[in-house]
């Protein structure tokens, strides 16, 4: 038992080195899969204030209103969205849409929208 040399140092240094390689590469595994969650959040999240603008628009829209010109701003619990209403003559509007998440991730649209059909002809992200 006296001639072994240091033989346990070395392994044991090595197995350690192995097992915080396992740990780094389970960390970085984690974090990468915390990071898309979240970003995939923010995209349904952002999808679904969209889906709220382009409904609201148009609802707007084919009731009538006023809209000349015309820019609201609507806040809600996840984000806000806004629409710009403007006209390129009288048939047709032109309407822009952006929304913005908390967490300032932004995704805006645009779209036609034709009065004589009462139908969205054109449609642009951006």
């Amino acid at each position: 038992m006296r001639n072994q040399k240091g033989f346990i140092l070395p392994s044991i240094m090595v197995i350690a080195l192995f097992c915080l390689l396992i740990v780094a590469h389970i960390s970085t595994i984690l974090i990468s899969e915390k990071t898309f969650y979240e970003e995939t959040k923010q995209y349904y999240i952002l999808e679904n204030l969209m889906n709220v603008a382009v409904k609201k628009s148009l609802h707007e829209l084919e009731n009538g209103n006023n809209v000349n010109q015309h820019n609201k701003v609507f806040h809600t619990s996840n984000g806000y969205y806004s629409y710009n209403v403007t006209t390129s003559d009288e048939v047709i509007y032109e309407v822009q849409l952006t929304c913005s998440t908390k967490e300032t991730k932004e995704y805006t649209a645009s779209y036609k929208y034709d009065k004589s059909k009462n139908e969205m002809i054109f449609w642009s992200e951006y």
